[in-house]
């Protein structure tokens, strides 16, 4: 059991400051949606937008094979996406003082942790493992799951264009 924590405390203290910056972020923002809210297309981009960079960053950066982790990046970001809307499916938006606004929903928050989740057990690995990132198998792996999560954003922020779109139509 003492080995085990050591090595969860060796992991927190080698985590870069920002990351913890961008986990408290992420649930500050994530607990907001939970709550009925304006729909903010800007701020819905905020977090895939840092998911991206933080990605895209380590893969052209770091991995053997990044082409490749690329071409898988972006076709699984299809069916994240397709999840995603299927999650977001039943959301409703109405119009409120001219502002379109949004029912609170949990599945913003769920989405938001399971990208940071994701994303800092892969870091984790990676750190532990550098050898994985000139392993092919991996960086395909690397490259389903990254394009995936991230895909998870887009059907919600895609959802809150078609209300408005619809909504504004209306008015």
């Amino acid at each position: 059991m003492a080995d085990v924590l050591k090595i969860i405390f060796q992991i927190v203290n080698k985590t870069p400051f920002w990351v913890w910056v961008v986990l408290v972020i992420l649930i500050k923002r994530g607990t907001a949606l939970t709550v009925e809210s304006p729909v903010s297309l800007k701020r819905s981009c905020t977090m895939p937008v840092i998911f991206i960079i933080w990605g895209l960053d380590t893969i052209v950066n770091q991995f053997g094979n990044p082409n490749v982790l690329l071409d898988f990046y972006v076709v699984f970001l299809i069916p994240g996406f397709f999840l995603s809307y299927l999650l977001y499916k039943n959301k409703s938006f109405y119009i409120k003082n001219g502002l379109l606004m949004q029912e609170g929903s949990v599945i913003p928050l769920i989405v938001m942790l399971v990208n940071f989740l994701i994303k800092y057990l892969l870091n984790v690995i990676l750190a532990t493992r550098p050898i994985l990132y000139n392993d092919f198998q991996f960086n395909i792996f690397y490259g389903c799951i990254c394009g995936f999560t991230i895909g998870l954003f887009f059907g919600g922020i895609f959802k809150s264009m078609q209300a408005k779109k619809q909504l504004s139509v209306r008015r």
